[in-house]
């Protein structure tokens, strides 16, 4: 792998990182998700999605620049891949060890309401798809914060990165000319 690849890759991913632990941080310091913020919290969360978008963007000529303006969409998609799958690992990371061991009880308040906005949806859903008392029993008693979540959570956000990714590569990739 190219070093500026790597290099870019590696700063920029930590930044992400940093970005999603201040995000949780912030909405932690607000009282946590619940309905008497949540639009708030809607207003913060779309300022930090904002944030990761212009990081990338930066992220973007800060590369092509390296490259002294040419740069091909794979390698601008793989120094972008490296930025998020650090970004996100280094804040899911941070998710789980808060929510399960530094502040347990916190965990188990977000645990509970995220397990309530579910039950809500899927009763508010029951009139289109069968909903049965043992699927909602089964929400009820899902750790939102288990590895095995937080994991698929990760997968999940990798995936949908990805496609901003590939989005970002094509608008900012520049090829050399051909003579």
């Amino acid at each position: 792998m190219n070093e500026i690849i790597k290099k870019n890759g590696i700063n920029f991913g930590i930044i992400l990182g940093v970005i999603g632990i201040v995000s949780q941080m912030t909405v932690y310091a607000l009282g946590g998700i619940s309905k008497e913020n949540a639009i708030l919290n809607s207003i913060i969360q779309f300022i930090f999605w904002a944030a990761y978008l212009i990081v990338r963007i930066i992220q973007c000529n800060n590369v092509k620049k390296e490259f002294n303006g040419y740069i091909s969409l794979k390698e601008l998609f793989t120094t972008l891949t490296v930025t998020i799958t650090i970004g996100i690992l280094i804040s899911q990371l941070f998710t789980f060890v808060f929510n399960n061991f530094i502040d347990a009880e916190y965990g188990t308040a977000m645990n509970d309401f995220m397990n309530e906005q579910q039950i809500m949806a899927q009763n508010a859903m029951k009139s289109f798809t069968k909903v049965s008392s043992e699927d909602l029993k089964e929400i009820a008693n899902t750790n939102n914060f288990s590895i095995l979540n937080i994991l698929q959570g990760t997968l999940v956000a990798f995936l949908i990165s990805s496609i901003m990714n590939l989005i970002l590569a094509a608008i900012f990739k520049k090829d050399k000319p051909v003579f």
